[in-house]
């Protein structure tokens, strides 16, 4: 299940959306459950040439990304993953 938060959760106008598949890295199920859900998301949190943008916080199973291996973490069946794009101040 891939989880959404913040202006992310407004942008897809959707709290959740089930992706299936099984092994798959972050990024590519990020690029699945874009497909599945019809809706672009990831020019929120990723940067197409250095990964992720400063601020974005992914999460699976509670733990950050950033502590394994980033983007190449693997997802397993039943993993949860949540995803906040970065906060924008004034």
């Amino acid at each position: 299940m891939v989880k959404f938060y913040g202006l992310l959760r407004r942008r897809l106008r959707a709290a959740t959306v089930e992706v299936a598949g099984e092994d798959l890295t972050v990024l590519a199920l990020l690029r699945r459950t874009e497909e599945q859900s019809g809706q672009s998301f990831m020019d929120e949190l990723l940067d197409r040439e250095t990964g992720l943008l400063a601020g974005t916080i992914i999460l699976i199973n509670g733990e950050n990304i950033r502590l394994r291996q980033a983007l190449q973490t693997m997802v397993k069946a039943g993993d949860r993953l949540d995803l906040f794009s970065p906060a924008g101040g004034g």
